[in-house]
């Protein structure tokens, strides 16, 4: 049953009162602050913590101050579109129970912020154009989709799915319509995610790109999260004060994983029952280094990606990742569980961070969401820059966790498909995301006023690599290999393989410049 009229309405003005301050989007490395880090003695909780509340309390959404600029008049035509099903194919539960797509519709109002914001969302949408909006969650999206679509069948208006998840394979085949192109999408627009338009764009064609009709590429933005007890234990350095002074690097990283590592056993030994600095997995090695300011391919002025793994500072960076992330004495990556827990993330990681073993935990922003019980009060920070000299902090997105949109080259009508994404995806901005930002992820999650200041930092600095999309000669297996401790230099890796990345990637650039 569809929400009524006036529940929208009462539900919209709510959000409005979240949208009267504007997401800033200034530089805020440059400056030093006093804030430390103060611990009780049974779990490290902040004393002066924004979130004294009971974690299992859920916030009013009109008490957060919001994080999303208020909402513009936008003309879009209304439209009686008489009972049209818009259908969205998009990654179930049973392909990865941590970045299935809930967000798309919510069944009913459950009282939950964010769950009631999807629904008001999706059924003002509904409303509008007379329309019914229909998830279809499936284990094998690429795979359905691209038999759909080759058979020229119209079965799908939208596929969400990872951009290394299928949306590279479809784009290549000439399956996706160039969002450029849509009838009534403006990719000019805050819904539609800057930063991803900008960087995976290709000889200016758009065939798949973020926005704000899913919270997913949010979540998969790479974080740092560090144990604050653990913190207090030892000694160290506030990280908020070393993020906010600009002294938060690789260098200064490194030194205090290396003091947040115990064997507790005492058995000279470092296993899966000791303490580790940092927690994170082999190929985060690459988001490290997107961190650090370096990308694998970047657009050139022509927008035409170009390979820029290969540099000397490129190469000190990846020594440093390497010193730190392979030495498995004070770094553990959730690869070596591989095996021995059936979910390496809720039965190895997220314990582990849980039970205090690990002062950082280098991951996407969702794990924010599955520690919401833990006991012991963490943060959240930027990964760290490469040295000082470096001007912001980058915050990569994981290619194949985050969620982004595509139209098939299928549907039957594009003016009314273009017509309803752009709706929704603005709607989504100024309904779903403000109930993302500053009720659960702001104030129901996070456990201090400092997190607050970093999700911004965060937010606005983040950064999407072309090939972490395309994955083009297999670099990944380099990165791979900094956490575990081997393989080449960087010198003699890019000697190697340099020829054989950039074919692929020009492999690419050929395909997706002669499709219309």
């Amino acid at each position: 049953m569809k929400l009524s009229k006036i529940k929208i309405t009462a539900f919209i003005l709510i959000i409005i009162m979240l949208s009267s301050f504007v997401l800033s989007c200034g530089e805020k490395g440059g400056t030093e602050t006093n804030n430390t880090v103060t611990s009780n003695e049974n779990n490290g909780s902040t004393t002066d913590s924004a979130n004294d509340v009971a974690k299992d309390e859920t916030p009013d959404a009109a008490d957060a101050k919001s994080s999303i600029e208020a909402r513009p008049d936008y003309a879009l035509p209304d439209i009686d579109m008489e009972g049209y099903n818009f259908r969205i194919i998009s990654r179930s539960e049973a392909i990865n129970a941590h970045w299935y797509n809930w967000d798309i519709v919510a069944e009913a109002d459950t009282g939950d912020p964010l769950n009631d914001a999807i629904y008001a969302r999706t059924r003002a949408v509904e409303d509008r154009y007379n329309i019914t909006i229909t998830n279809i969650p499936d284990n094998d999206v690429r795979g359905k989709a691209s038999k759909s679509i080759k058979a020229g069948s119209d079965d799908y208006d939208l596929v969400v799915i990872g951009l290394r998840d299928g949306q590279e394979t479809l784009a290549t085949a000439g399956y996706l319509w160039d969002l450029n192109n849509m009838p009534h999408v403006d990719l000019t627009k805050p819904w539609w995610d800057q930063k991803a338009v900008e960087q995976l764009s290709i000889n200016g064609k758009l065939f798949a790109t973020s926005c704000d009709l899913t919270i997913r590429d949010k979540d998969a933005i790479i974080v740092l999260l560090f144990n604050k007890m653990l913190l207090k234990n030892n000694g160290l350095e506030d990280p908020y004060n070393l993020v906010l002074s600009g002294k938060w690097t690789l260098e200064k990283m490194h030194e205090m994983v290396k003091a947040g590592a115990k064997d507790l056993n005492g058995d000279g030994v470092m296993d899966f029952d000791d303490q580790y600095g940092l927690l994170s997995q082999y190929r985060h090695s690459e988001y490290l280094f997107n961190a650090a300011g370096e990308y694998i391919s970047k657009l050139n002025n022509e927008n035409i990606p170009e390979i820029t793994l290969f540099s000397e500072r490129a190469a000190s960076i990846c020594e440093k990742i390497k010193e730190m992330q392979g030495n498995k004495n004070i770094s553990v990556n959730a690869d070596q569980a591989t095996g021995k827990f059936t979910d390496v993330w809720d039965g190895f990681q997220v314990p582990m961070f849980a039970e205090n073993r690990a002062l950082f935990y280098h991951s996407g922003m969702n794990r924010v969401t599955l520690l919401r019980t833990m006991e012991t009060d963490f943060g959240i920070i930027p990964p760290p820059k490469y040295d000082e000299n470096q001007d912001n902090y980058y915050a990569a997105v994981d290619a194949w966790c985050t969620s982004a949109v595509s139209v098939p080259t299928t549907v039957s009508d594009k003016d009314k498909v273009g017509l309803i994404l752009e709706t929704l995806a603005y709607e989504g901005r100024y309904t779903m995301l403000p109930a993302f930002y500053d009720v659960q992820l702001k104030t129901k999650l996070a456990r201090d006023e400092e997190s607050s200041a970093m999700i911004d930092i965060i937010l606005n600095n983040r950064l999407y690599d072309l090939a972490d999309m395309y994955y083009w000669g297999g670099f990944v297996t380099y990165f791979e290999g900094l956490s575990q401790n081997k393989g080449d230099a960087l010198t003699t890796y890019w000697e190697k393989n340099g020829t054989k990345i950039q074919s692929a990637m020009q492999k690419t650039i050929d395909k997706l410049s002669d499709l219309e």
